[in-house]
């Protein structure tokens, strides 16, 4: 504990040492009488809160007394000796500090006082010579009665001290006491009207050097052009010039004030005549340093245009340089949109964007230059941020051109390389293939694998043609080679090309031996029955395959799968056109032949059309049930998300509350709309999917869509009650602390239909002019709100107890008349407050009636969700009864779902089984283990 006191007292001993040290630093930059009146006023003001800031170091001083207290009754004789030894240094600093405070803050109020107080003392010396003179002459009646008396008393008497030259004497003193008065106050007007000119002058001078000042502020302000400045410059300095005349009589005068004014008050004077002095020079100063600016302002505006101007030129024709640049890039670009270019085409606009991008890079040096120049300008005290603008604007133009030119350069040379490099690429593949279809004809038998091979042949030697073309203009074209590849690249182009020339030429040769070879024969075939036969058992097996495949499938796996058979089968078909095209050649003369080869390729294209139509259909199909099964998706999710939001807003006690959350409410009910029309374009494109898919199809589809359906009526149910909750809200948000409870039977014998006859004259379905003019008796509507609230008290009576269906559609009924004639009432209501205003005599029991009114719409409002909550609760009871006992079908399903399952994990584990065989297999290779469809197995390396 005493750690602690000892911490406390250090910490506050430092708080009040630190503040005592800073006090006397600025009473030290403050003590200081010499200096003109400003700065010794701000010096008072200075020490003035200093001195007033006293009392916040005398509460330091008491708070370290206070945390010595303990450390003095401390039984440690060190420690207290220390503590009083800190206390009295405290003490001498804290009287030394409060002393030099009060010293120096009266030291510089007595000069600030007495500054001006000079011209006071001598006004106050003229007053008092003034009220001298006047007592003086006020003397003159006492003096004649004192002459008359003496000259009465000498004539009684004799006496000669009263004498006529007594009396003359006495008159004369009179008279020079009187004169020497006049004289000291003649002498005391000139003096204080000197000193009060010296005074006027004094002031006036300095109001014309501030006015003077200011003007010369207000001329070096920027706005202006420098020769306008030095016009009124000018104008300014002779002002100034003049004022010399007037400083010098105010010296003069100062000179004749000094005669006649006490040391300390000629210094002073002296001292404002100086300051004079120095502030008419300073501003000369000013003057003249204002003037050397603008001349040399002049000269750097001169030549501030100077370059400007030819800065503004080199940035016209750079500007003028990139518009044509990039108007030559789109020129380029634009044509190579309109048309399809060629080889000869290509290589021109890679040139063309080559030599834009060659100029841009020229051009760097000068985009610089620009920016050194920019950079001269801001030397200048002119602004320049029109130029600075024009500048960056150039230098992101070129950028932007630069930027645009590579691209379209890097852009041209990738696709000239692609095109340069094709033949070869082209020449390759033609390779692979000529050596496929060699090694597939060595050893060939059958008609139709020959007629193919032929026909493969023919295609290869036509190809051969192109390419040979192609490479020999690839040959001549060095020079683009070495621009787009470079030397060493364009090399290894040249010896592969030459290459490829060579093997070019000695493959063709083969092609055409085996084309004659197979040519021979099939001239040796002459059995054209048996080959049209052949042809026409693939064409019935292309139709029995088109008419098994043709068939309503039941989901989009099995559509997937009728598409990719569609489409083998069309590829079949069209390879299948080069045996029609050798069972030509097999036509003899006779006309019989001629009329089966033709019937033949009507059958074979009609089987073509019908394919490709099916495919066409296919892919609709595919189409139509991937987007209704991805529509159907995303709007379940969205129901299921919705559901739970809006379920949030009920509480677990089945109570609907909006309360703080009405923006939610109203964002969550904005998006039905669209979802309605999103659901009954659902309606109508699951139609065109029923139509297309299999009846094991269709029962799925149409369960997934009342399925749909029931959810939407569900969440549109949600919505309505939440809707509801929204616009009714603003009526039932009232208290419920029930001041009375109406001393009436709680029956509810009464129809509530019924309305008393003398109130249905004054509800609201009168005119305007009717309701006016009606009056109604607080008894009146009394009698109305107490029937009622029976009704609803009987309503809330008989709630707990059992209730037919019957009884609770009936007690619905009387709720919802009863919320129906709520406005009736607060129409009645508010007739009632209208004739209380126009009636202040109105009894005190209206207020009573309107509380009873707003009570009996608050326990509706509860009963009304009371009901809904017994509504829900019936649902749930009722599901979960249905629930608890599945049927026979469900219990099927369970045990059909265990079946599959098994079945499933024997099919992956027969699936499995590959990836157990040792060796090279061809079972991943091929997918089969992934795969449905019926495929040949094969042990052993890939083929090649």
């Amino acid at each position: 504990m005493t750690q602690q006191e000892q911490q406390e007292f250090a910490a506050r001993l430092k708080e009040a040492l630190a503040w005592m040290k800073a006090v006397q630093e600025q009473l030290n930059a403050n003590d200081d009488t010499a200096g003109p009146r400003d700065a010794l006023e701000a010096r008072l003001r200075a020490t003035e809160k200093i001195h007033h800031s006293e009392h916040n170091g005398q509460m330091k001083v008491d708070q370290v007394l206070m945390a010595a207290e303990n450390l003095l009754q401390s039984g440690d004789e060190e420690l207290r000796n220390s503590t009083n030894s800190k206390l009295k240094e405290l003490k001498n600093q804290w009287e030394e500090t409060t002393t030099h405070i009060v010293h120096c803050h009266s030291r510089i109020e007595w000069v600030w006082l007495h500054w001006s107080e000079y011209l006071k003392e001598k006004l106050w010396q003229l007053d008092q010579q003034r009220v001298a003179v006047s007592d003086v002459k006020s003397q003159v009646a006492l003096l004649e009665r004192l002459l008359d008396e003496a000259a009465a008393l000498h004539s009684r008497t004799g006496d000669p001290s009263v004498d006529a030259l007594a009396r003359q004497k006495l008159e004369e003193d009179y008279n020079d006491v009187r004169d020497r008065a006049q004289e000291r106050l003649t002498l005391l007007e000139k003096i204080s009207d000197e000193h009060q000119k010296f005074h006027n002058e004094v002031q006036k001078f300095q109001s014309w050097l501030v006015s003077k000042t200011r003007d010369l502020t207000e001329l070096m302000k920027p706005g202006d052009t420098p020769e306008n400045k030095l016009q009124a410059l000018e104008t300014l300095d002779e002002s100034v010039d003049c004022g010399e005349e007037t400083l010098k009589q105010i010296e003069r005068v100062a000179d004749s004030v000094r005669a006649n004014t006490s040391p300390a008050g000629a210094e002073a004077v002296q001292e404002e005549a100086e300051e004079l002095r120095v502030g008419w020079q300073r501003l000369r100063q000013a003057l003249s340093e204002a003037r050397e600016g603008l001349h040399y302002s002049q000269d750097s505006h001169s030549q501030y245009l100077t370059r400007c101007q030819r800065l503004g030129e080199e940035i016209g024709r750079i500007r003028e340089l990139l518009s044509g640049l990039d108007q030559e890039l789109e020129d380029t670009q634009e044509s190579k949109r309109c048309s399809a270019t060629t080889e000869e085409e290509m290589e021109g606009q890679f040139r063309r964007y080559w030599d834009v991008k060659n100029t841009l890079a020229g051009k760097e040096s000068q985009v610089e230059l620009l920016k050194s120049q920019l950079k001269e300008l801001f030397r200048f005290s002119e602004d320049s941020r029109h130029l600075s603008d024009d500048v960056l604007a150039v230098v992101k133009e070129h950028q932007s051109v630069k930027c645009r030119a590579s691209r379209l350069c890097s852009q041209s040379e990738m696709e000239l390389r692609s095109l340069l490099q094709d033949p070869l690429l082209n020449f390759s593949q033609w390779a692979n293939s000529v050596s496929q279809v060699t090694e597939a004809s060595n050893n060939v038998s059958d008609f139709s694998h020959t007629a193919m091979l032929l026909h493969k042949i023919q295609g290869l030697l036509e190809s051969s043609v192109q390419l040979q073309d192609r490479l020999r203009q690839l040959e001549v074209k060095g020079d683009l080679l070495d621009s787009v590849f470079g030397p060493e690249r364009s090399d290894d182009l040249r010896v592969k090309l030459s290459s490829a020339i060579r093997t070019r030429e000695l493959l063709h040769s083969q092609l055409l031996e085996r084309k004659n070879r197979l040519q021979n024969l099939i001239s040796r075939t002459k059995d054209f029955d048996e080959s049209y036969q052949l042809i026409l058992t693939k064409l019935s097996l292309f139709r029995e395959r088109l008419l098994a495949a043709d068939a309503l499938q039941p989901d989009i796996l099995a559509k997937k799968s009728q598409l990719d058979q569609m489409l083998a089968l069309q590829k079949e078909l069209e390879d299948g056109r080069a045996q029609l095209t050798v069972l030509e050649t097999l036509v003899s003369s006779g006309q019989s032949n001629r009329t089966q080869y033709e019937k033949l390729c009507a059958d074979w294209t009609e089987l073509h059309r019908r394919v490709m139509v099916k495919v066409q259909d296919c892919e609709e199909i595919v189409s139509d049930h991937e987007s209704f099964q991805s529509e159907l998706l995303h709007t379940e999710k969205w129901m299921m998300v919705m559901r739970q939001k809006l379920e949030s807003f009920r509480s677990s006690a089945g109570v609907w509350s909006v309360e703080g959350r009405r923006a939610e409410a109203q964002r969550l009910l904005g998006e039905f709309p669209e979802k309605e029309l999103q659901v009954q374009q659902m309606e109508v494109q699951v139609l065109r999917v029923l139509e297309k898919t299999s009846m094991d199809g269709q029962v799925h589809i149409q369960k997934d869509m009342e399925r749909l359906k029931e959810r939407w009526i569900e969440l549109r149910s949600l919505s309505l009650t939440l809707d509801g909750l929204l616009a009714g809200s603003s009526e039932t948000a009232f208290g419920s602390q029930e001041r009375f409870q109406p001393d009436l039977p709680l029956s509810v014998q009464t129809d509530p239909t019924d309305e008393p006859e003398g109130l249905r004259q004054k509800t609201p379905g009168g005119d305007e002019d009717n309701r006016r003019g009606s009056r109604i008796d607080c008894s009146e509507f009394e009698a109305w709100l107490s029937r009622e609230y029976n009704i609803l008290m009987g309503l809330i009576r008989t709630r707990k107890k059992a209730h037919s269906a019957e009884e609770v559609r009936s007690r619905q009924k009387t709720l919802q008349v009863l919320r129906g004639r709520l406005p009736e009432g607060q129409q009645l209501l508010r007739l009632l407050l209208q004739q209380a205003q126009k009636n202040p005599d109105v009894d005190e029991s209206l207020e009573d009636l309107r509380y009873r009114w707003l009570l009996y719409k608050s326990k509706l409002k509860q009963e009304e969700d009371v009901m809904i909550a017994e509504d829900t609760k019936r649902e749930d009871d009722f599901k979960g009864r249905t629930e608890k006992k599945p049927g026979l079908l469900r219990r099927i399903c369970r045990l059909a779902l265990l079946l599959w399952l098994l079945f499933l994990a024997l099919l992956l584990l027969a699936f499995l089984l590959p990836l157990m065989d040792d060796g090279n297999s061809c079972s991943l290779s091929n997918n089969f283990a992934r795969s449905f469809s019926v495929m040949l197995r094969y042990d052993g390396p890939p083929p090649t």
